[in-house]
């Protein structure tokens, strides 16, 4: 009896025992899945999905993982379940702080369009943070990630078959100006600001309409290969001083006015590699009141210019000359076509600059006379409809770049002038 006594005895105490461990186990289990669903809320509530992952390993390397993909979903959930915590009051960054931690290894969430931007530096994080950006600087959200080495390898087993990517930028400035923007090219341009227009470009065949459009000339080579890794953002404006800073999410423009200057369009051409964020790109222009007043001025100046042309040298009105041409009977020499030119290589001067007159060469053409003289700043480009012979008087630079200067044969008046070059 007392043996069977002792026998329930330690088979009671077994099943007791054997049933708090499996209520610890289940109070644990059930701990941890409320431990994973709380860094779920905090996920979803504060980050939301950003619209890409961009990881940039120790050697330099960086790689995009864009939403929806298998990687992206892999390194969003490794994120997901270290997130313990946040708050949007903590310590602040400065921009040199920033800029420090994009020199080593991180992971950034980026957003297309606005800079809600975080990251997560990968090597000299010793409180485990998450970070916000913002325009400038940025703002501790998170701390105490529970565990960045994971992170580390689950983003680097998911680089193991993604493509590799340099981040790297030039800035190029085109050798010609423009005298004006048409409107017709202007609708291939988004308007930033007062007199500033921009436009993305990524592939040859869209480069060079704009290289046409805008009269492009460039001190390095745009070809195929540039579009390998590249993407191009062209800026053309009246404010000739730009600055453009860029990081992994985007890209910041400021524009500057500069004293003592002939204001004409310019054109700025950044050739930035592909794993920028170039859908979100702001533009800052400080002095912009004060440069309208001053760009309003030159315009008023510049059709005073216009009005004031000489009309017996400078054809105002094509149609009434086009009569006086047809009963005139003899022809101007060549010496007088290239006497009367210089006339109109000094106006050139207004519209796209000078050229050396050692350059000067002439030669006989039929052409249709156009407003390259008379058109007033706004005015679009305008083209007779009928064919004259001229004396073509040309200068250009020792790049191909030149302006060549229209004399019509029998009334020895400007008629007209055309850029050429790259």
């Amino acid at each position: 009896m007392k043996k069977r006594t002792k026998i329930m005895i330690i088979i009671l105490l077994t099943v007791i025992a054997v049933g708090l461990i499996v209520s610890l186990f289940i109070m644990q289990y059930n701990k941890q899945k409320e431990g994973a669903e709380i860094d779920e809320t905090i996920f979803a509530k504060n980050i939301i999905d950003p619209d890409r992952i961009v990881y940039r390993n120790t050697n330099g390397q960086y790689y995009q993982f864009e939403k929806g993909t298998a990687p992206y979903n892999q390194i969003k959930e490794s994120i997901q379940k270290s997130l313990k915590n946040y708050n949007e009051s903590g310590n602040t960054l400065t921009d040199e702080e920033i800029d420090s931690i994009h020199q080593k290894s991180f992971i950034e969430f980026d957003y297309e369009t606005v800079s809600k931007n975080y990251i997560i530096p990968l090597e000299d994080n010793e409180t485990a943070n998450m970070i916000k950006l913002g325009n400038t600087g940025g703002i501790i959200v998170s701390s105490n990630l529970k565990n960045l080495k994971e992170i580390v390898t689950v983003a680097d087993e998911q680089s193991q078959n993604a493509i590799s990517y340099k981040f790297q930028y030039k800035e190029l400035l085109s050798r010609n100006t423009i005298a004006s923007m048409e409107y017709r090219y202007l609708q291939q341009f988004k308007q930033v600001n007062y007199k500033i227009y921009q436009a993305k470009i990524q592939d040859m065949e869209n480069y060079e309409l704009y290289k046409e459009m805008c009269n492009l000339a460039f001190d390095e080579e745009i070809n195929e290969d540039t579009f390998q890794d590249n993407d191009l953002i062209l800026t053309i404006s009246l404010v000739p001083k730009i600055t453009v800073k860029v990081n992994i999410g985007n890209i910041q423009y400021t524009y500057e006015k500069m004293n003592d200057v002939d204001y004409q369009y310019t054109a700025h051409l950044l050739i930035v590699s592909k794993i920028v964020n170039t859908d979100c790109i702001y533009n800052t222009d400080l002095t912009e009141i004060e440069a309208q007043i001053d760009r309003d001025e030159f315009e008023t100046e510049y059709d005073e210019q216009v009005d004031s042309l000489n009309a017996q040298i400078f054809v105002k009105d094509f149609d009434s000359f086009y009569k006086d041409y047809e009963n005139a009977a003899g022809e101007i020499s060549q010496e007088r076509a290239e006497e009367i030119a210089k006339v109109g290589f000094e106006e050139a001067k207004r519209v796209v600059g000078e050229y050396d007159k050692e350059t000067q060469e002439c030669r006989e053409m039929e052409i249709r006379p156009n407003n390259f003289f008379t058109r007033k700043y706004e005015q679009r480009d305008e083209t007779a409809q009928y064919m004259v012979q001229v004396y073509a008087v040309s200068r250009q630079d020792e790049m191909g770049n030149g302006v060549q200067i229209y004399v019509d044969k029998k009334l020895g008046k400007i008629v007209g002038a055309s850029a050429f070059g790259d």
